[in-house]
């Protein structure tokens, strides 16, 4: 057995190290490859990868992907892409994404996830994922996920209320059948990468944080705001409705808030400031959130605009109803010690 972790960089010098010696100073009973993918950094992040190849022949490989002067990229497309091309080289048998900023904090991680899905009564799940230490800059940490019970998750049970970070999943590599395709590729970050998965089994959890996921101040996510985070989410919901439209009322649930701040702040935008998302959702042909992304122009006062409002009052009653349940049901399973 052969686990492949699949590093992703871009201008993180000051951070790869202690990611890359995260991996290294893993225990495990199978080798592991460690495949670095850099997205055009300017800083030494390239050379502290090379250095560290030259010191572990055989075990890091670097893939470049060059940028050139003066071209604006699109951050999650580039993201996507570089993950993308490091699953298309991969050997191992199981795969894991990590961040270039972020690292293990236990040495057995890696081991004990390929321990649970090596067992035959976990042939159902198709992920072993972990909780993760938020590890900000003053020094301040505290879990990502809420969960305290180790358990079986379906999709139907995770997506409503929960996240993890791609980082803490260990997954068996269907990448060679299930390719992802069109705007899942072009939009393959942590919420869409989790979905990919669910379709093709469970998801095992443990509680114990194993990893560490830095909070970066001024990092592209918490340099937004509120209206553009949640105009951001839309294009997993999106996504979400288009590949498996069977899980659509889940998907409701799921980015219910989002939906509910959008809709409340309808005439705080365009959808042309809602950039770079817009512009993903139409080079990618997103027909829901360009929908959504709508409902705030102000002069648009034709059918569409309103059909568009309409489908979104409806989809946030049927939300708002199972977002609400959901938390209910979640309350309920902490006092009696099952979640």
């Amino acid at each position: 057995m052969l686990v492949s972790v699949l590093i992703t960089t871009y201008n993180l010098e000051n951070y790869i190290a202690e990611a890359l010696d995260s991996v290294l100073q893993q225990e495990t009973s199978f080798p592991v490859e460690i495949l670095v993918g850099d997205d055009g950094s300017s800083d030494g992040t390239v050379e502290i990868v090379q250095e560290y190849s030259r010191r572990f022949p055989g075990r890091i490989t670097l893939y470049r992907m060059p940028r050139e002067a003066g071209v604006v990229y699109n951050r999650v497309n580039r993201s996507a892409a570089n993950r993308l091309n490091l699953l298309e080289h991969a050997k191992g048998e199981y795969c894991t994404f990590l961040d270039g900023d972020d690292y293990y904090i236990d040495p057995k991680k890696l081991q004990r996830q390929a321990d649970i899905l090596e067992k035959p009564e976990n042939a159902d799940c198709v992920m072993c994922a972990h909780n993760l230490l938020m590890a900000y800059p003053d020094g301040h940490e505290m879990p990502l996920c809420r969960a305290k019970k180790e358990h079986k998750f379906r999709l139907e049970q995770y997506w409503k209320l929960m996240f993890l970070q791609a980082n803490a999943v260990l997954f068996r590599n269907i990448y060679k059948e299930d390719k992802p395709q069109g705007a899942l590729a072009a939009n393959f970050d942590d919420n869409n990468i989790t979905f990919w998965l669910f379709r093709h089994g469970k998801m095992y959890y443990l509680p114990e944080c194993m990893g560490a996921y830095r909070q970066v101040q001024g990092s592209s996510w918490n340099a937004i705001d509120l209206l553009k985070q949640s105009a951001s989410n839309m294009i997993g919901y999106s996504i979400e409705r288009e590949l498996a439209p069977r899980f659509h009322r889940i998907s409701d649930i799921r980015h219910y808030p989002d939906l509910k701040y959008l809709y409340e702040h309808r005439q705080e935008y365009r959808a042309e400031e809602l950039s770079p998302f817009y512009e993903t959702a139409k080079e990618c042909g997103l027909k829901w959130a360009l929908g959504i992304y709508h409902i705030g122009e102000k002069d648009n006062t034709g059918e569409d605009r309103k059909r568009s409002l309409q489908t979104v009052r409806r989809h946030l009653r049927r939300g708002h109803l199972g977002y609400f349940f959901a938390r209910g049901n979640r309350a309920v399973l902490k006092l009696l010690g099952k979640y």
